[in-house]
């Protein structure tokens, strides 16, 4: 169990340690960071012995459920393995491998929605360079800024563009909306203790949960 200073606040560090003494100790798969009176919870922090709920197993109506896009089989458990950890029922993957082109036009909506230095924050050199034809062709028609930024990441390398791309990773973005607020910094460290993640960009460093997995990793 985590250990705090005792500040006499319901703060976020107090309702994470409740979330883990009620996933731990009550064995909640799905815990609510609440104290009710006269709840479990507090009856069990009291020291009275209250009923605990069976873990879920794989197949079992309490097993994580992944809704959007279709993971392959190896992500797909890892994913559900990490939302069991952080004890959330379910995510939503908004995308996943991508060719060439959906890479631009991916590119272009986020230069659209969010400005184009945000794509710059997010991308390396390369992403960089089919960033700048975005910037110096915006007023030109949408398909045709597409078309040229998708000249762009072939002329590059499409790899070295974005990991979506990639034959040696699978990766895949989680919708932070699909994630209860209060349990994104527990996904996030579930994430990152997940020994098969090679890499992960939260928000606001990017729109989703961006999920990186070697497809050579002995941990999947």
């Amino acid at each position: 169990m985590m250990t705090a200073v005792v500040s006499g606040q319901c703060d976020p560090q107090t309702i994470a340690m409740i979330d883990e003494f009620q996933s731990r100790v009550l064995r909640v798969f799905q815990p609510d960071g609440k104290v009710d009176p006269g709840g479990k919870t507090l009856k069990a922090l009291n020291g009275e012995s209250v009923p605990v709920a069976d873990q879920p197993t794989a197949g079992a109506t309490g097993e994580p459920t992944l809704t959007g896009n279709a993971l392959p089989a190896p992500t797909a458990k890892v994913l559900k393995e990490i939302l069991k950890s952080a004890g959330i029922a379910s995510a939503k993957v908004t995308s996943v491998s991508r060719t060439p082109a959906e890479q631009a036009r991916v590119m272009y909506e986020n230069c659209v929605s969010k400005g184009a230095q945000f794509n710059k924050d997010m991308y390396a050199a390369a992403g960089d360079k089919v960033v700048d034809v975005y910037i110096a062709n915006k007023d030109k028609a949408r398909d045709i800024v597409i078309a040229l930024m998708l000249d762009k990441i072939n002329e590059v390398g499409p790899t070295k563009v974005s990991k979506h791309i990639s034959d040696s990773h699978y990766t895949f973005d989680v919708a932070p909306s699909s994630i209860p607020s209060s349990k994104h910094a527990a996904f996030l460290t579930a994430i990152k203790a997940h020994k098969a993640v090679s890499h992960v960009i939260p928000p606001p460093g990017d729109p989703a949960f961006h999920i990186e997995i070697p497809k050579d990793s002995p941990n999947l």
